[in-house]
């Protein structure tokens, strides 16, 4: 047992991390098909800025405050996650904008997500939590 604790409270960052970040993936990813299933925009590309502007807002809160708990520089943490958040919907949304023709648009944004997501959590390890 003390085995795993010893695990976790080595990994407790990245295991974090990655559960607030697949929690932000699924509001996500449920935003953006609810928009596009009730059409409620024209463009899937809108659907998925939303739906990254949702996940955004619950990731920031979550791993600032519960997961690597900065309780100071708020606006420099901020500036710096949501410029990475930004350039990964920019990413995000080029890809759809690029694909969406070849392959069904739920697995796309579910693909991009993916590879969105590794690329923002090095990111703001290295740059927005750094020690």
């Amino acid at each position: 047992m003390t085995h795993i604790i010893d695990l976790y409270k080595k990994y407790r960052n990245f295991i974090l991390y990655a559960f607030f970040g697949g929690t932000a993936a699924v509001i996500d990813y449920v935003v953006c098909s609810i928009l596009i299933h009730f059409a409620v925009f024209d463009k899937p590309e809108i659907c998925s800025l939303i739906g990254n502007v949702c996940g955004f807002i619950f990731t920031f809160t979550t791993n600032t405050l519960l997961n690597f708990k900065k309780h100071n520089d708020y606006i420099k943490t901020f500036l710096s996650y949501a410029s990475i958040c930004i350039a990964g919907s920019l990413i995000s949304t080029l890809l759809i904008y690029l694909l969406k023709s070849t392959i069904n648009i739920y697995v796309l944004k579910f693909l991009v997500m993916i590879v969105v997501c590794l690329l923002q959590y090095f990111l703001n390890r290295k740059i927005t939590y750094k020690n």
